[in-house]
């Protein structure tokens, strides 16, 4: 599979580049699984699969971290889960993104 986020691009702009590549549900992280914003779905770890994910510095302050995951589900729904990273990030986020099948 080719490439879709890329450090040439800001956070918005890699989210607006999936959307574009048919990723467009937007995922939030609750209590160990993920709701999809607009089919209003809840999934499970097992029933995600972990596409690709890119870590983005602010370029005014490289401290400033966020990550964009891009994520497929059993359903056939894709879409973006985005995040703090460093310091400022939610660490069972993070943890349940990593562990996703690839």
């Amino acid at each position: 599979m080719d490439t879709i986020l890329s450090n040439s691009w800001s956070l918005t702009e890699d989210i607006a580049l999936a959307k574009d590549k048919g990723y467009a549900e937007h995922f939030i992280f609750r209590q160990g699984q993920i709701f999809a914003r607009q089919n209003n779905k809840t999934y499970r770890a097992q029933d995600c699969m972990l596409v690709e994910y890119f870590v983005q510095e602010a370029l005014s302050n490289p401290s400033d971290q966020s990550i964009v995951f891009l994520i497929e589900c059993t359903d056939g729904t894709k879409g973006c889960l985005s995040s703090a990273y460093g310091i400022y990030a939610d660490p069972n986020l993070i943890d349940f993104c990593m562990h996703l099948k690839r």
